[in-house]
């Protein structure tokens, strides 16, 4: 078993000594993760499917207007717990499995303070806001007779040294071509599992005045701190005894991989805004974010052990990939977000809003001079798009009760182009708001969302045309938001 490495001993030299670092690749994903937000912060705004640009005039007006801190005559203390529930029903090789995983949170928590002014208004706030959360998990088991995950192209690519599947005597090299061919081909039964986690906060300060009789102006300044992990795990078996020669290396049994990545994000973005307001009919809002730079310090590391039927001539039946730790930073801008909304009183006790919300995904960037991102920024610009996302709700008071009734939705598009609508990600929303006392207010927001996404798990090759191994999967998430306000 461990002759043939003796054999291609000189090779392995050669290529430790040109290929001795381990590449770990960004790709155009990891720029949308950094660059999306999530649903916002207050059970009030998402139970009107945070349709709040033209109309928010509470703590929460930092997140999405500022200019709206303006309508804010008292000073404020604000806080929220977020919880989020994902679900995954994922399709892999003509198997279906579902996951879930369950996360809470502080969404925000938050003081306005409001100067007294002769005339107009100047209000001031600031706080901590749970500005996106990166929770998700997906799994599956299916029989794949026709690959291996130690085919896996990011695995054979690497140079000996780190080659896990070489490493492992899963893989050798022809003596004929010098390409890294994998002995396990299929007929193996895989086991996939994936967890994401972490979020990005904003640590926020703004403010905001009038700068006419009904129009007002605010900016607020977040600085952007945040963690991400990954953790993905395979184990595959010969479950049908489908390699049963007896000896080294074509008696394979098992192997169990596992990769990990662990980012800490560091970032800074702005959020100017406009309100104009008709008292007791309309308001009008216009808010505009500023790209993002953020920097990614990133920790990444793998393990892996193969696993035969027979010993080799050392009376070997396992092999150890030991676990590695390796690091990288590099920086990801993001796109200018545009949005308007207007928030319509036609009663007394009703109020409408809608919001549209702007964003050109091409605008996403790697700042680096590495080659391999670089492609990436290219794939950014030929393979996304502008997208405009839409949000609309309603409130409706019910003044004997002190009660508030919400319902909306929210519907934005996938930045992909020629996803189908199918890959939108909607979410239908409803709240109640429940006034305690003149002071005290507390709202509570559910939200439903659903879509449809692909993975690709792995790529391999053969005769140098490439396959993808991939899921489909639907999404499901059950959002609950609760906010208690206090004014004094």
């Amino acid at each position: 078993m461990k002759t043939f490495r003796k054999i291609y001993w000189l090779v392995i030299v050669i290529m430790i000594v040109f290929q001795l670092q381990i590449v770990n690749a960004q790709y155009a994903e990891d720029a949308l993760r950094y660059s999306q937000l999530g649903l916002g912060i207050s059970a009030r705004q998402l139970g009107m499917g945070n349709a709040t640009v033209g109309g928010v005039n509470d703590y929460s007006a930092l997140f999405w207007n500022p200019a709206g801190l303006a309508l804010e005559r008292d000073n404020e203390f604000s806080i929220g717990l977020s919880s989020l529930g994902y679900s995954n029903d994922v399709s892999y090789l003509g198997t279906k499995s579902t996951s879930d995983k369950n996360v809470l949170n502080l969404n925000n928590l938050g003081l306005v303070y409001s100067i007294p002014t002769v005339r107009g208004s100047l209000t001031f706030a600031f706080g901590f806001n749970r500005a996106a959360n990166y929770t998700s998990t997906a799994s599956m088991n299916a029989f794949n007779p026709s690959s291996s995950f130690s085919q896996s192209t990011n695995l054979l690519n690497q140079p000996l040294v780190n080659n896990i599947p070489f490493q492992l005597y899963l893989a050798n090299i022809d003596t004929l071509t010098g390409k890294m061919v994998s002995i396990v081909n299929g007929n193996v039964q895989q086991t996939l599992n994936i967890l994401e986690g972490g979020g990005l906060n904003h640590w926020t300060f703004g403010g905001a005045m009038d700068v006419g009789p009904n129009l007002s102006v605010g900016v607020s300044l977040n600085f952007a701190s945040g963690s991400y992990s990954y953790d993905q795990t395979v184990n595959e078996n010969d479950t049908k005894n489908l390699y049963p020669v007896s000896i080294q290396p074509n008696d394979f049994n098992q192997f169990i991989y596992e990769n990990t990545i662990n980012d800490d994000i560091h970032g800074f973005n702005a959020l100017f805004g406009l309100m104009y307001r008709n008292p007791g009919k309309y308001s009008i809002g216009i808010a505009l974010r500023t790209a993002t730079t953020y920097d990614i310090s990133e920790t990444f590391g793998e393990s892996a052990s193969s696993q035969f039927k027979t010993p080799d001539t050392s009376g070997n039946y396992s092999y150890f990939y030991p676990s590695t730790a390796n690091s990288t930073k590099y920086k990801i801008t993001t796109p200018y977000v545009l949005s308007g909304g207007i928030s319509i009183q036609p009663l007394e006790w009703l109020l409408v809003a809608g919001d549209a919300e702007y964003t050109d995904w091409t605008q996403m960037e790697f700042n680096t001079n590495n080659a391999a991102l670089i492609e990436e920024n290219s794939r950014i610009k030929n393979e996304m798009r502008a997208t405009t996302n839409l949000r609309g709700g309603i409130e409706v008071s019910l003044f004997s009760l002190g009660l508030k009734l919400r319902a909306g939705i929210i519907d934005s598009p996938s930045p992909w182009k020629g996803d189908p609508s199918s890959r939108d990600q909607v979410y239908y929303t409803g709240g109640i708001g429940l006034q305690l006392d003149e002071r005290t207010a507390l709202n509570a927001a559910y939200a439903y969302g659903t879509w449809k996404t692909l993975r690709t798990n792995y790529s391999y090759a053969v005769s140098g045309i490439t396959y993808g191994v991939g899921t489909d999967e639907t999404v499901t998430t059950n959002n609950l938001n609760l906010t208690l306000s206090y004014r004094f």
